[in-house]
C-alpha cells in the first residue's frame, strides 16, 4: 500500500523546528573547530554522541580523535551552556493541531545529546500537555539520519505504519532523507528549499518557509478532518500572593469568576504568553511574567457560541506592585482566594482546571461534535 492510502495519524516535529538555542549549537560548535566538515561532524554525532544516555570520559576520547580535537575541547564544547528558546508560535500550532485534528496524535522526535537534557526537558515542561509522546535520541538510543531505525519505533510506539507519520523539522538528511527512507512523510521548514530532495509524490514530501505556515502543508495531508479556518484560543494566567492565594476575577457580564487573561489568535503575530501578559495588564494593570504552561486544551464550556476553545493556563508572577487596579470596562470584581475557596466561586471549567492540575494533570481535550458541518 503506498503512502497516499494511508490517512496521516501521527505529526512529529524535531526541537529545531519548534525551539532554538540562544547561542551556537553543538554541531555549529563542534564543527567550527574541527578541520573536518558539517557533514562529517554530523556524522560523527549521530553515531557515537546522540544515541549514548551518558557522556562518558570514553565518549569523549571517541569523538576528539573522529573529530581531530583534544579531548579537552571536545568536553569544554560538550559543557558549555545552550539555552533553548521555545518559538514564539510553537504552542498555538500545537493547540491549533489538537483542535482541529483530534483524531492525529503529535509528537516530538529529535536527537538530543546526553549533555543537552536540559532541552528535552524544557520541551516536556513547556509543550508536554499539547504532546502525546516525546522520542528522544538519547533515551531511545536511535539517532536520527543514521537511518530509517528510529521512524520506524515511532510509528511501532503508535502502532501505525510508517506512511501515516508526518516529520517536520530543519535538517534535510535528519528530518528528511532519514524519515522518507523508513516510508513516512516529511515537511522540511526552510526559506530556501534548494538542495532538497527531488521527490516525485508531492505525498510524501513538501516544504513550508516557517512554522506558522506549516499549517497550510500539513492541511493537504488531512483532508478529511475539515480544519476551521479560525481557532479561538484564550491564555490566563495563575498568579499565587504571598500566601499563596489565587487571583481571580469577575467581568461586568459574569456571575462567576476566572483567571485573568486574553485572547489571541492562534495563526496571528501574538503568542498565547503574550496574550496572557496583555491581558492581565489590560484588566488589572499589573505587569505579569509567564512562567511554565500549567494546562493546554479544549472547552466549549466558556464559548457563547459553543465552539470548542483551546486554552492555556500559565504560572505567572507578578512584577512590582502586587495590588490590582481593575479596568472597569473588563473587570467588576477581583478576589484573592485560596484553593478551596477558588473550587466555589470559579466558572465550573476554570475550577475543573485547577482540580486537574492539582492531581498532576496537565491536558484535557474535546473532541468536537463535525456532525453539525
Amino acid at each position: 500500500m503506498t503512502a497516499r492510502h494511508h490517512r496521516v495519524r501521527v505529526i512529529s516535529f524535531s526541537i529545531g523546528a519548534l525551539a532554538t538555542t540562544s547561542g551556537p549549537t553543538l554541531g555549529t560548535a563542534l564543527t567550527a573547530a574541527s578541520p573536518h566538515d558539517a557533514a562529517t561532524v554530523a556524522d560523527v554525532l549521530r553515531r557515537t554522541l546522540y544515541p549514548r544516555a551518558n557522556t562518558t570520559p570514553e565518549l569523549v576520547e571517541q569523538l576528539a580523535a573522529e573529530l581531530s580535537l583534544p579531548p579537552r575541547k571536545v568536553r569544554c564544547l560538550l559543557h558549555s551552556p545552550r539555552p533553548l528558546l521555545l518559538a514564539p508560535t510553537a504552542r498555538a500550532l500545537l493547540a491549533g493541531l489538537r483542535d482541529a485534528y483530534p483524531e492525529v496524535r503529535l509528537a516530538v522526535c529529535s536527537n538530543v545529546a546526553a549533555a543537552d537534557i536540559s532541552h528535552a526537558d524544557l520541551i516536556r515542561a513547556e509543550l508536554g500537555p499539547l504532546l502525546d509522546s516525546t522520542h528522544f535520541s538519547h533515551r531511545t538510543g536511535l539517532a536520527n539520519g543514521s537511518g530509517p531505525e528510529s521512524f520506524e519505533a515511532l510509528a511501532h510506539h503508535h502502532g501505525i505504519a510508517p506512511s501515516a507519520v508526518v516529520h517536520t523539522g530543519l535538517d534535510r538528511h535528519e528530518d528528511v532523507h532519514a524519515p522518507l527512507l523508513a516510508g513516512c512523510r516529511a515537511l522540511l521548514i526552510h526559506r530556501d528549499h534548494t538542495g532538497t530532495p527531488r521527490v516525485a509524490d508531492t505525498d510524501r514530501y513538501r516544504t513550508a518557509a516557517d512554522l506558522p505556515r506549516t499549517i497550510a502543508e500539513l492541511r493537504r495531508w488531512i483532508p478529511q478532518s475539515r480544519p476551521r479556518p479560525t481557532l479561538p484560543v484564550r491564555a490566563s494566567a495563575m498568579i499565587r500572593d504571598a500566601q499563596g492565594r489565587l487571583l481571580l476575577v469577575r467581568g461586568p457580564d459574569d456571575e462567576q469568576f476566572f483567571f485573568p487573561g486574553g485572547r489571541c489568535h492562534p495563526f496571528g503575530g501574538e503568542a498565547p504568553p503574550e496574550a496572557m501578559i496583555r491581558g492581565v495588564r489590560e484588566e488589572l494593570r499589573l505587569t505579569a511574567t509567564a512562567g511554565r504552561l500549567l494546562w493546554a486544551g479544549s472547552s466549549h464550556a466558556e464559548s457563547p457560541d459553543g465552539e470548542n476553545e483551546v486554552h492555556f493556563l500559565f504560572e505567572a508572577r507578578l512584577d512590582g506592585t502586587c495590588v490590582p487596579d481593575p479596568e472597569p470596562t473588563e473587570v467588576a470584581e477581583y478576589r484573592w482566594a485560596s484553593n478551596n475557596e477558588a473550587l466555589h466561586l470559579l466558572h465550573p471549567a476554570e475550577a475543573d482546571r485547577l482540580v486537574r492540575i492539582s492531581r498532576g494533570q496537565h491536558h484535557g481535550w474535546q473532541r468536537r461534535d463535525r456532525s453539525r458541518r
